[in-house]
């Protein structure tokens, strides 16, 4: 009897997780493949894993992956968030463990590695043109060194990230709330840091700023604004974005008391949009959508990789499960789960932007407080 072929579309932590999680359904009764999608050759720009995170890969026996020293301790945070006075998290102080400023490209080939430990398939540098229902299964267009070729799979994880792309192929709708866009630099550390790697958060009149080290002699500066900011003021050029930093003083003194250098002006910036959105249902005949392609948030609440590695492993059980003859009650407590978690998210993303009442008239601000709803086709 054959096995039933799943398909994991995208190999990110949710991508992967999934993967790991159908690998170990009833001990090789699923044939799964993992699709690479080329955009892997972009830099990731989510390095911090919060101790949540961290006690998720031990609970799966995947604690391994942040022994190794390409992987930074993060002690926790500070923030300028509210008022002039900085707040402090202390992660040593949680019960679950120390949180990690992650080197991403070692992290994600490292679980990739692990997924194919567990006999997946891995595709590299193919990504996913097309797909149809064919009733009883569905045909998938993938495209690999310029060749297009068609599988038929007997069900297909779409953790494509933020692009979606099984899901809004086979017409799924996205509802978007609201949609900021990071632009920020990264910077060589030629001296040794002279402080704990505290991750810094600042908010500031036209957005907020997240600062951080990270392994291999990096640090990190961003800015969380809007498109039509960046537009107008030219934030999207290094010099208007270094002058910017500038007026962001606590963070600027903060980052290079840490470092113990100065931030010079970068040679060039990176992008990256972070919509509040999620499907209008998260799976359906055939298919489940995980991580960001399920339901993404605004990169303020540090929660993308945990929620990616939960939903990951969750829904990859639950598919493992219903072609195991389960049926689809846990793809169905799936979907109310991380309905329920988007509909908690958005209750903290107006909680946090709201007590920030020092740039409350500011377009930014006024546009989180109004509820969102600024369109990812700015970005």
């Amino acid at each position: 009897m054959n096995r039933p072929q799943v398909y994991v579309i995208g190999a990110g932590p949710a991508g992967c997780a999934a993967a790991i999680a159908l690998a170990d359904c009833g001990a090789g009764a699923l044939d799964v493949t993992l699709v690479c999608g080329d955009d892997r050759r972009e830099e990731r720009i989510g390095e911090t894993l919060p101790p949540a995170a961290a006690a998720i890969l031990r609970q799966q026996g995947l604690g391994g992956l942040l022994t190794d020293p390409p992987h930074l301790q993060c002690p926790g945070s500070l923030s300028q968030w509210g008022s002039e006075t900085a707040g402090y998290n202390d992660f040593f102080l949680t019960p679950i463990g120390a949180g990690y400023h992650l080197d991403r490209a070692r992290f994600d080939a490292d679980l990739l590695s692990a997924a194919a430990d567990r006999r997946v398939r891995v595709l590299e540098k193919t990504r996913l043109v097309a797909i149809e229902s064919l009733g009883s299964q569905l045909s998938l267009v993938l495209l690999a060194d310029r060749n297009r070729h068609t599988q038929r799979a007997d069900y297909v994880v779409d953790a494509s990230g933020i692009q979606a792309r099984a899901a809004r192929g086979l017409g799924v709708a996205r509802n978007e709330y609201d949609c900021v866009l990071s632009v920020g630099a990264f910077f060589p550390l030629r001296l040794a840091p002279r402080q704990p790697a505290h991750t810094l958060v600042c908010a500031a009149a036209d957005g907020w700023w997240y600062a951080t080290q990270l392994p291999g002699d990096r640090a990190l500066v961003s800015l969380c604004t809007d498109a039509q900011i960046v537009r107008s003021q030219g934030l999207d050029q290094p010099d208007c974005w270094h002058r910017k930093l500038h007026d962001a003083s606590w963070l600027l003194q903060r980052m290079e008391a840490q470092l113990g250098a100065p931030l010079e002006r970068p040679p060039q910036l990176w992008q990256r949009a972070a919509p509040s959105a999620i499907l209008s249902r998260v799976h359906g005949p055939r298919w489940v959508a995980v991580g960001d392609a399920a339901a993404s948030y605004d990169s303020l609440t540090s929660a993308g990789i945990s929620k990616a590695l939960a939903q990951g492993l969750e829904a990859g059980s639950a598919v493992g499960q219903r072609l195991s003859g389960g049926g689809d009650q846990l793809l169905d407590d799936y979907q109310d789960r991380v309905f329920a978690e988007f509909s908690a998210y958005l209750r903290l993303h107006q909680q946090l932007y709201r007590s920030e009442p020092r740039f409350s008239q500011q377009p930014f601000w006024q546009r989180r407080l109004r509820g969102g709803r600024v369109s990812s086709a700015a970005a």
